[in-house]
């Protein structure tokens, strides 16, 4: 087969596959969107749940200092374990229903933000994370039961807004984060993404009818196994390999087990009778770029999402008081006078000290603001030109970005525009990627084939936060002890503060992994045609 022929789609005509979706054809303009609202209402729990957390990172340190370092893990778990079930949850919902398994995971969710809410162990506390990682596969799982249940001429556009939501997670967020951790404590967030779901839960079962498509084929037990076990063993490695040491063998054991079970996976696949996704699509190029491009355009929007609201957080003045605080007590000496004796060493001119209110009414509120549009606009976009224009615009904005933050972050104006052209980035790749996953498989493979995508992506944002955590962890903020007759001066470690030189590496890190995508996106073939709403079957 020719690289035109198998890179287009199928032609426009008659949709063939629409009676047997259950599509809302000929159903009236309220009923599609509140069918639609439902689903982006449901499935935007897992962008909130994000935005929330992760910019609360800070403030659950401080409740976990036996954490330390490893404090990243509450964001790093989110690729582990929605890495591991993302896969298998996608086939089942092509096998069992959409719906069913949206509401499965809603349940896990559930579970896991209760735990979070009431545990005062840091072991438990990423166990409840894991739980809520499960739900990383509504977002790919939804975008197939919009393609079964949306008139075809709403599908790209309905695909963009569920990639950026209605503003819940995107603009509603950083001001809700805000005012219930200055009101109580971090532990609020996760009572309310409780009360989010269970509100939800009946009126998605009510509301959203589920696909007629299930497709007549046995679960691959082992390739699920295969492909969820190697990404996991393959994270581990990458999250604590600075811990740990890269090059220690032990370490790489993990590497080295990821990798076989992963070559395992794509070998099992290629004789497999039922395998869990035909590996001849999973490496042609249409499905194969977009799936390269999640992985890294997801490490700079983890690092993103983590870094600024990490280091606008940092009080320099609460910091060294802390420090001072702590060795006074320590010590019996008053802290004026160990104020004047202690040194300490680091750049922290990034530090705004900023309440995470303050961090959403400065920068992250207005980040989202313009994603809210991009997302459907870049739909759209693609139905009229083609989807690799949006999708090539977003990873030269977002690699600009990255360029932009290593060089100016010293002031919250800076912050903010940057931002701004962050966020325009942001709804746009969301709103491309996931309609090119729409135009390249047949919608018998749409849940898998979505979640696929979604694997990717969840483990991008944790290879991100992994890097991330290697080069700030070697740069960290220093306090230096003065000499004393038989108690030499020391240099300490102060946990989980890090200086301005290790955050300017990281973007300048995540510049690269934009120029990747940049580069991936120009070359592609796939989405040079109008958009179709996915007529490919």
């Amino acid at each position: 087969m020719s690289e035109n022929l198998e890179e287009s789609p199928a032609p426009p005509g008659p949709a063939a596959g629409d009676d047997v979706t259950g599509r809302l054809e000929g159903a009236s303009k309220a009923r599609v969107f509140s069918v639609l609202a439902v689903i982006v209402l449901f499935s935007e729990v897992v962008p909130l749940q994000y935005s929330m957390v992760s910019t609360a990172v800070q403030k659950v340190g401080m409740d976990f200092p036996s954490a330390g370092d490893n404090i990243s893990w509450m964001i790093i778990i989110l690729g582990l374990v929605g890495g591991a079930t993302t896969p298998i949850l996608g086939k089942l919902a092509d096998l069992v229903g959409k719906k069913l398994v949206l509401f499965g995971c809603s349940i896990a969710f559930l579970a896991g933000s209760l735990l979070c809410a009431l545990t005062e162990s840091w072991a438990m506390f990423l166990v409840g994370r894991g739980l809520q990682a499960v739900a990383f596969a509504m977002a790919a799982i939804a975008a197939g039961l919009i393609r079964d249940l949306m008139p075809r001429k709403y599908v790209p556009l309905s695909i963009g807004v569920i990639a950026t939501g209605f503003g819940v997670s995107a603009l509603v967020s950083p001001f809700l984060t805000g005012w219930l951790t200055d009101h109580w404590s971090w532990r609020s967030i996760f009572w309310f993404l409780t009360i989010y779901i269970l509100v939800l839960i009946p009126v998605f079962w009510i509301v959203v009818p589920e696909t007629k498509l299930k497709v007549s084929q046995k679960l691959d037990w082992l390739g699920s196994v295969l492909v969820g076990a190697g990404a996991a063993l393959a994270l581990v490695y990458i999250s604590n390999g600075q811990q740990w040491g890269w090059g220690r063998f032990s370490a790489y054991i993990y590497l080295i087990g990821g990798i076989a079970l992963l070559i395992a996976f794509y070998l099992w696949e290629l004789r497999a009778p039922e395998p869990i996704m035909d590996p001849k699509l999973l490496r042609t190029p249409r499905v194969s770029i977009v799936l390269a491009v999640g992985l890294f355009a997801n490490m700079i929007i983890g690092v993103q999402a983590y870094a600024i609201a990490y280091m606008a957080q940092i009080d320099k003045e609460f910091v060294d008081g802390n420090v001072i605080a702590g060795f006074a007590e320590k010590s019996g000496f008053p802290a004026e006078m160990l104020s004047q004796v202690l040194v300490f060493d680091g750049d922290l001119s990034y530090a705004l000290g900023f309440t995470l209110m303050a961090l959403a009414l400065h920068i992250t509120a207005w980040q989202a603001i313009p994603g809210m549009f991009t997302g459907p606009a870049a739909g759209e976009w693609g139905k009229r030109t083609g989807l690799r224009q949006p999708y090539l615009a977003s990873m030269v904005i977002m690699t600009l970005t990255m360029v932009m933050y290593a060089l100016w972050h010293g002031s919250w104006v800076q912050l903010l525009l940057i931002s701004i052209l962050f966020g325009i980035a942001f709804g746009m790749y969301y709103g491309a990627a996931n309609n090119l996953i729409v135009e390249a498989v047949p919608q018998e493979q749409q849940g898998i084939g979505a979640s696929m995508l979604g694997l990717t992506q969840s483990f991008g944002s944790a290879v991100g936060t992994a890097i991330l955590t290697a080069i700030v962890s070697a740069h960290p903020y220093q306090v230096i002890t003065p000499d004393a007759p038989g108690n030499p001066s020391q240099t300490i470690d102060i946990p989980q503060v890090y200086t301005d030189e290790g955050w300017t590496l990281v973007f300048w890190a995540m510049a690269a992994a934009g120029l990747v995508c940049v580069v991936l996106v120009y070359v592609m073939r796939a989405g040079r045609t109008p958009a179709t709403g996915g007529t490919l079957h």
